[in-house]
């Protein structure tokens, strides 16, 4: 009852500084006091962005009448109603306002009419809120507002994945090239399905592409794990002279272990001097080794709770670098975009920011390297809008071979 009464007394002072209607007293005043009681997850999410919307505008900026028509939205919302962001007809804005402010609105509603509301409600019910109060603000003299900066921040997660084609699902995605006794030139037939690889990861756009080399059983397991290392390297990198980008490139090198043909020791065997090249995805590679041989499915749980490839889930994501670098590339700072619009979005405590590199190059180098990574994502992340509480490093902790290419990453990492 005391709050009850602070409330009253507060909003009776505010009301007659700014002209407010009992009514609008009481819109106010319900809706900071109530839940959604029914609804989709989009609408539910709408009321409680509309709801700290009006907390915002009657504690910071003592605007009871503006509050007040965000509080009907909301509780109108919270009542199942899928309310639509506000027309640029319902204020008087400046001539300059408008063409951008017209812009974002048909592509917001393009995003619901495409099924944001329903992929991403609580990132949909950001934006509408975020644009209706960028509208007040841009009335009242304010074109860059924060209002404008969250909407745009946002916007990336609202639009519709691009549709995966018939064509891209029945596309090849594994890969075999065979090699001479001894030997790790590519043959003319090799390079044609290397060619097919590179234009197949054109079309899928896989997030990572394995490259494992093995051998026969002639000669030693040590000199055959090195040949099977050596047909790897000279397989991604032609892979990566016909475009396929080196920073997803995994290398593995298993030597005679997991023949294709099963033969004794000493026996030479075509079909198992090989390497192939899997286009892998969420259920073709696996953490930890080569294939399904065990370890964590991408995009799954590993050993510290978190799961690998671009996107972890909710809590986590990587970007990955070329050999010896810590340049970002222009597909690191796109997914660094969606990390920070995630980060505005789900609001965690804390982010990490954790560097990583391969296990070639010094000790001393891969520190420095796995930590000059790190911080050139926490600085871009800044540069975005975004904010990374901690920068650590771990170098040289790879999965597979040595040259493996999902070691030369950086994890941003969300704690709740």
């Amino acid at each position: 009852m005391k709050r009850t009464t602070k409330w009253v007394g507060l909003a009776a002072t505010a009301a007659l500084a700014a002209c407010a209607l009992p009514a609008d007293v009481s819109d106010v005043q319900t809706i900071l006091g109530s839940r959604a009681t029914s609804g989709t997850p989009f609408t539910q999410a709408l009321f409680q962005e509309y709801q700290a919307y009006t907390k915002q505008q009657v504690q910071t900026e003592v605007e009871w009448v503006d509050a007040s028509e965000t509080a009907r939205k909301g509780l109108r919302a919270g009542s199942g109603e899928a309310v639509l962001p506000d027309e640029l007809s319902q204020r008087l804005l400046p001539a300059s306002s408008i063409p951008e402010l017209t812009s974002a609105r048909e592509r917001l509603m393009g995003y619901f009419a495409n099924g944001a509301t329903e992929r991403v409600p609580a990132a949909a019910a950001k934006a509408q809120v975020a644009f209706d109060c960028w509208l007040e603000q841009a009335a009242e003299g304010m074109p860059t507002s924060a209002c404008r900066t969250t909407f745009l921040a946002h916007e990336p997660i609202l639009k519709k994945p691009n549709p995966v084609t018939e064509m891209a699902v029945d596309v090849r995605r594994r890969f075999v090239v065979n090699f001479s006794v001894g030997s790790t030139k590519l043959s003319t037939p090799s390079l044609a399905t290397l060619k097919e690889a590179a234009a197949a990861q054109g079309q899928v756009q896989a997030p990572i592409v394995s490259v494992a080399g093995f051998t026969d059983t002639l000669g030693t397991p040590d000199a055959n794990l090195r040949l099977a290392h050596d047909r790897a390297d000279v397989v991604a990198a032609e892979l990566a002279r016909m475009g396929v980008n080196p920073a997803i490139i995994a290398e593995d090198a298993l030597g005679e272990t997991h023949l294709a043909v099963s033969t004794g020791d000493n026996v030479g065997e075509a079909r198992n001097r090989r390497v192939e090249v899997t286009l892998a995805g969420a259920t073709t590679w696996a953490h930890g080794g080569y294939g399904g041989y065990g370890g964590y499915a991408y995009g799954g749980s590993s050993h510290d709770g978190y799961g690998w490839g671009g996107f972890y889930g909710a809590n986590a994501y990587a970007v990955f670098f070329n050999s010896g670098s810590s340049q970002l590339t222009p597909e690191a700072i796109e997914r660094l975009k969606l990390v920070v619009a995630a980060q505005k979005n789900l609001q965690p405590k804390s982010v990490r920011v954790v560097g990583f590199t391969d296990r070639t190059g010094s000790v001393a180098t891969n520190a420095r390297l796995s930590r000059e990574r790190a911080q050139a994502v926490a600085a871009e992340i800044t540069r975005l809008g975004g904010a990374a509480t901690a920068v650590d490093a771990h170098p040289g902790e790879a999965w597979g071979a040595r040259h493996d290419g999902r070691g030369r990453r950086v994890e941003i990492l969300f704690d709740y």
